[in-house]
């Protein structure tokens, strides 16, 4: 009994190699039609207020320039923002690009006052690029490599609608523009504001806010 129990378990073993291995893959089937396309990304812009002014300088071919600029698009952000460093150092800051959101034309200003409606301050270049077509395969490409920092006066803060102005005016030595020649960038500004509002931790008090 037990040498036919193991004879008839071995031909079975057999008998399923033998019907597996004789199965063989079939072969793939032709590919489908393709999709349809995605709907194509949006990058929100928007124009309220403004960067503009003209950059005045030397090529480094020695060709003399005046160019004027006008930015006036920002995307991801309000038009301009208004924080506090402390009771006594408050920050303005506006960007604004060229008509093209993706281009490397662009401009950025703080602001640093001691109080919100102070006319008075430090404005910073915290980053300026301008470009332009001198015809087929040529372009002309002006831009800083540093954040120059100058005294601004004239500046107006509504505090009720939250338009800000001023004019600015900023000379930029050889060494930290593209140019390597001294040149000026100088203009008028204006943005509609938003104030942070950041909360601080007080340890062993209730949480505050603080208004800047």
């Amino acid at each position: 009994m037990k040498t036919i129990t193991i004879n008839s378990f071995a031909t079975g073993i057999v008998a399923t190699v033998l019907l597996f291995g004789s199965c063989k893959k079939g072969e793939t089937g032709p590919a489908g039609p393709a999709g349809t396309d995605g709907v194509n990304g949006v990058v929100s812009t928007s124009t309220d207020g403004f960067i503009k002014g003209n950059v005045i300088g030397i090529r480094k071919d020695g060709t003399a320039f005046n160019e004027p600029f006008n930015y006036q698009n920002y995307s991801n952000g309000p038009s301009g923002t208004l924080d506090s460093n402390n009771v006594a150092s408050y920050d303005f800051t506006i960007t604004r690009g060229g008509s093209d959101i993706f281009g490397s034309d662009f401009a950025r200003v703080i602001i640093n006052v001691t109080s919100k409606t102070a006319s008075s301050g430090n404005i910073n270049l915290n980053g300026f690029s301008f470009t332009k077509s001198l015809g087929t395969n040529k372009k002309f490409k002006f831009a800083i490599n540093s954040s120059p920092t100058t005294t601004i006066s004239g500046l107006v803060y509504n505090t009720s609608t939250g338009l800000y102005t001023g004019n600015y005016s900023f000379s930029i030595p050889g060494f930290q523009n593209s140019t390597g020649n001294t040149a000026t960038i100088s203009g008028s500004f204006q943005a509609t504001i938003t104030q942070i509002y950041n909360k601080v931790f007080n340890p062993g008090t209730p949480e505050k806010i603080s208004k800047n």
